[in-house]
């Protein structure tokens, strides 16, 4: 695997992307939440955690903010496991700054997408972009393969992974398991490919990814990792159950207010993770009504909390 300055990236396992717990007054990070689900998510066995992506809203703060959430997390952690810190940002010069704060906080490596505001990049902006950023930053980035209109085909990456020392691992994310193929077939032999497509984590398991960084993951940390070590130990009947138990589930949470409805989840499971910071709205009863619905006929909730 691909290496740079005698670094590399480890995406084996299980990296829960965090929500990020905001204040319901104020709309502010609440760090007491972030360490409390930190630990949580350690306690559970994760193999990493990643900060600032999708799910944690990441798009929406400041490079302040970045720094404050990732030197929270990276505290609590006090280096049991790594921390990924993700930027979200549409210029070169944006996701300098964010992922330098970043660094500033501890983070062990980075989780970048591509600019991506209502234009497509070319292959050649594309790589003068992520070797700016890693020549300013001098830490592993890992792509974030996520935006939909930006979405870099698998030459495109190669040739960003061939011409950038620092892109060091590739995130596939947006649903396309033909994608997900496609880059374990062309060059995973280069860098350590994990998946961030939620209901097809059983089948990217089967396929060799590395790992994972999901929402699921976010929510059900131990059942997650359950999953994945049976897909590893070759128990398929189990990790298929499991595969079973957990969709009914996704398709309550996904879509455009997902990061809200995962903290509705969390909050049901038992932990405190806060809202989500507008214009993404708390959802409606009936939502609220079909998401405990869906955890307990998972089994997650008794039928007496209905």
């Amino acid at each position: 695997m691909k290496k740079h300055m005698g670094l590399s990236l480890n995406l084996k396992g299980i990296i829960p992307p965090m929500v990020t717990p905001f204040t319901s007054d104020t709309e502010e990070l609440d760090i007491k939440a972030i360490q409390a689900e930190t630990e949580y998510l350690i306690q559970a066995g994760v193999h990493g955690l990643c900060i600032g992506g999708s799910t944690g809203e990441g798009a929406g703060l400041s490079e302040k903010e970045i720094y404050t959430l990732c030197k929270t997390v990276v505290d609590q952690t006090r280096g049991r496991v790594q921390v990924i810190g993700g930027v979200i940002a549409d210029t070169t010069a944006e996701a300098i700054q964010k992922s330098l704060a970043a660094k500033e906080a501890g983070v062990s490596s980075l989780q970048l997408t591509p600019p991506h505001y209502l234009w497509v990049p070319t292959t050649e902006g594309l790589v003068q972009h992520f070797r700016r950023v890693g020549e300013a930053v001098e830490l592993p980035i890992l792509i974030y393969n996520v935006v939909p209109w930006v979405d870099i085909d698998v030459y495109a990456m190669k040739e960003i992974i061939e011409n950038v020392p620092w892109v060091l691992g590739v995130k596939q994310s947006g649903g396309d398991m033909h994608k997900v193929a496609d880059m374990l077939h062309l060059i995973h032999d280069l860098v350590p490919i994990t998946t961030g497509i939620d209901d097809l984590l059983y089948p990217t398991f089967c396929m060799g990814v590395d790992g994972a960084i999901s929402c699921l993951l976010a929510v059900f940390p131990e059942v997650t990792l359950d999953l994945y070590n049976k897909v590893q130990a070759g128990d398929h009947k189990g990790a298929k159950a499991i595969h079973d138990r957990l969709l009914p589930i996704w398709r309550a949470i996904q879509g455009p207010d997902m990061p809200y409805l995962a903290k509705t989840a969390i909050k049901m499971l038992g932990r405190e993770v806060g809202i989500a910071r507008s214009p993404i709205m708390p959802p409606t009863e009936e939502k609220k009504n079909q998401i405990r619905q869906r955890l307990v006929e998972a089994g997650f909730l008794k039928a007496v909390n209905v």
